[in-house]
């Protein structure tokens, strides 16, 4: 293993108790890589049924012997098959798994019969040897890590099936854990989760359960366990793929009678299985999901949205709710999330690190926990930005603990949840009322960051500034040239002098932080496709973050406003950058304008607001772009004058002050 940082003896140490995690890790991505291979013959919505149908005939139990497991490779391949459905529904009826779900995997596994590739290579009994040798016994290992989880996750990668575009993205161990740590748990609690995929909160939920069992003081613990398993786990899965490697998944983990349904949560029929679980006393109190990402079954049925999973689930359970979800699902669809609303109370909301789905996706997530059947009322919101989990991505086996962080991470998430009065000047916790169609989101609520702002930052902006008006005047802006003739034009044309030899202090601890409206006046732009930009010699602004923002030059039509002597700030694309134009311009939609209120913007204080307003990039991204209505309740941090106005003197004396100024005015 590998580092480069320096790190404290306890993650050295860390390293050797995980190098045996690390070679799990490789067996299972080699053995998941093989057996796809072994199957790029079958339809990859197939193979996770096959798969999930022999791991059951590999499973024995106690002193009960598994003739297919002990005899298979001495049979044909016919024999193979003709055995795998018996195999399956013997020992499942063996477990006493409803029915119900036996014949879905029997219906599912009727493929094989008539699969060629099966039928007439020794692919079954290569695979079966694989799994046995190399898979099933990594199972029985005492380890924190989720194995059977990881062979799933790889599996389906390997397959293609676990992905944003499909809707599927299994949710890391660590995070199902957390699901559990984030509400109060009691023994007689029922879990439901609607979309449950490989049963991977059901299963979290299970152990949370049983240490709540085996921490009480009931009498009859082993009969209590029991009962959990059968009656207080609930799933509804759509996807008969991801339904039977559910089945197995809860086998293996030495349950198979928890209530799981191959149904869609939004059907009559799963309004119908909620009904009669309670008229057998069986109602859910805790709702898990992770639902799917906004894929697609296919072309013509399009999913649900995550917040109408969300909506379903809260309405369902009555104690608590908990899901995992895109940025997006916080922000958009205003009617459903006040609904929500007005029936349950939003308690946190906590921003997941940027790579948490990684590499299986890129997806940014955030988890939002709710107390159901309570309408909210504007009561206060705990927003966490949880950027870092001390996960470590590796080549072999995806993020995981190396380091063995998570566990003082997760310490320090929980202490700050539940006192989020002592950290409120910390810029990742916010703790304020939150009410109808307000973001339900850290980065709408946060103080923008302002302490990376130094004065190299206001440098670097008199740099970028120079360094495009110089191309501009030089006709060189979109010129394919060297480095070196770059530099070579740039050192006989600049000085590194300043403009003015006062020495000035930034002392941004004595400035304030004005409405971003009261110092503004903001609009945004006009779309324009290509086809209507004719070429012309106006400045039309785009999204870009290089050239100053210039995309083309056109003749605008009639009804677009040309400005001059502004800012834009661009909406989405390369989200947040700033640039300044003294020239005539137009603006695309995905850029604002803006202008100063009550004073004559220049080039010196353009080139002062450029990394001041850029310090809000950090709240903002492709999903969640810059709009007006945003921007209508930004503040922004500026030198302030006696009478409380903006310093707008000292913002040009500052910047003419620093190096390289003295080429402003020339330019």
């Amino acid at each position: 293993i590998e580092t480069k940082e320096f790190m404290d003896e306890e993650d050295y140490i860390s390293f050797f108790e995980n190098i045996d995690l690390e070679e799990i890790s490789k067996n299972i991505s080699k053995s998941s890589s093989e057996i796809n291979r072994l199957l790029r013959a079958i339809d990859s919505q197939k193979r996770p049924v096959l798969l999930s149908a022999l791991m059951i005939c590999l499973y024995d139990k106690g002193n009960v012997i598994n003739d297919f497991k002990r005899d298979y490779s001495t049979w044909s391949n016919i024999n193979i098959i003709r055995n795998i459905p018996t195999t399956v529904s013997d020992i499942l009826i063996k477990e006493g798994i409803d029915q119900n779900k036996i014949i879905v995997l029997e219906n599912e596994l009727a493929f094989i019969k008539t699969e060629h590739d099966l039928n007439s290579t020794d692919v079954l009994r290569d695979i079966l040897k694989e799994m046995k040798d190399n898979v099933i016994p990594l199972f029985n290992k005492n380890s924190n890590y989720d194995i059977i989880g990881k062979f799933y996750e790889e599996f389906l990668r390997y397959a293609g099936v676990s992905n944003v575009k499909k809707g599927i993205v299994l949710t890391p161990n660590h995070i199902t854990k957390l699901f559990t740590e984030l509400i109060n748990f009691k023994t007689n609690d029922v879990i439901l989760d609607t979309c449950c995929g490989t049963g991977a909160f059901l299963i979290s939920g299970m152990n949370k359960l049983i240490q709540e069992i085996n921490n009480s003081s009931i009498s009859n613990k082993k009969e209590k366990i029991k009962s959990l398993k059968t009656n207080q786990l609930i799933g509804f899965e759509k996807s008969s793929t991801m339904y039977s490697l559910a089945i197995s998944n809860m086998l293996f983990r030495g349950d198979g009678k928890s209530r799981i349904y191959n149904i869609d949560a939004f059907s009559i029929e799963a309004n119908k299985t909620i009904a009669e679980l309670s008229e057998k006393g069986i109602n859910p109190t805790i709702g898990f999901i992770n639902p799917p990402y906004g894929g697609k079954d296919n072309q013509t049925n399009p999913t649900k949205k995550e917040l109408q999973f969300l909506e379903t689930m809260l309405d369902t359970v009555s104690q608590y709710g908990v899901i995992i979800a895109p940025l997006s699902t916080y922000f958009k669809d205003n009617i459903i999330r006040n609904r929500i609303l007005s029936k349950h109370t939003l308690q946190y909301v906590i921003n997941m690190p940027g790579d948490l789905f990684q590499p299986n996706a890129s997806t940014h997530t955030a988890i939002a926990v709710f107390k159901t059947h309570d309408p909210h009322n504007c009561k206060n919101v705990v927003f966490y930005d949880l950027n870092d989990d001390g996960f470590v991505l590796s080549k072999n086996r995806g993020r995981t603990d190396v380091l063995n962080k998570w566990s003082g991470v997760k310490k320090k998430l929980l202490t700050e949840l539940n006192n989020p009065e002592h950290y409120l000047n910390h810029l990742h916790l916010v703790n304020k009322p939150i009410n109808e169609n307000d973001e339900w989101i850290i980065q709408a609520h946060a103080k923008t960051d302002y302490s990376h702002v130094n004065e190299n930052s206001f440098i670097l902006s008199i740099k970028e500034y120079i360094s495009f008006r110089l191309k501009l005047k030089l006709d060189i802006l979109n010129q394919d040239i060297d480095d070196i003739t770059l530099t070579e034009i740039i050192s006989e044309n600049l000085t590194r002098e300043p403009l003015s030899n006062k020495n000035l202090a930034l002392r941004m601890n004595e400035w304030k932080l004005f409405n971003f409206p009261d110092v503004f006046n903001f609009k945004r732009g006009k779309r324009l496709v290509t086809l209507e930009q004719l070429e012309g010699n106006i400045a039309y602004i785009s999204s870009t973050k290089i050239n100053n923002g210039i995309d083309n030059y056109i003749t605008p039509p009639d009804d677009m406003v040309i400005y001059e002597n502004a800012l834009t700030i661009n909406n989405s694309g390369s989200v947040g950058y700033v640039f300044y134009h003294q020239y005539r311009f137009v603006s695309s939609d995905h850029c604002t304008v803006i202008t100063i209120d009550n004073f004559e913007l220049n080039p010196f204080i353009a080139i002062f607001l450029k990394p001041i307003i850029e310090a809000i990039k950090p709240k903002y991204n492709f999903a969640r772009e810059i709009s007006d209505a945003r921007l209508e309740k930004e503040t922004i941090l500026l030198p302030v004058t006696n009478d409380g106005l903006v310093d707008w003197q000292m913002i040009q004396e500052y910047i003419k002050s620093l190096p390289y100024s003295s080429n402003i005015e020339s330019l």
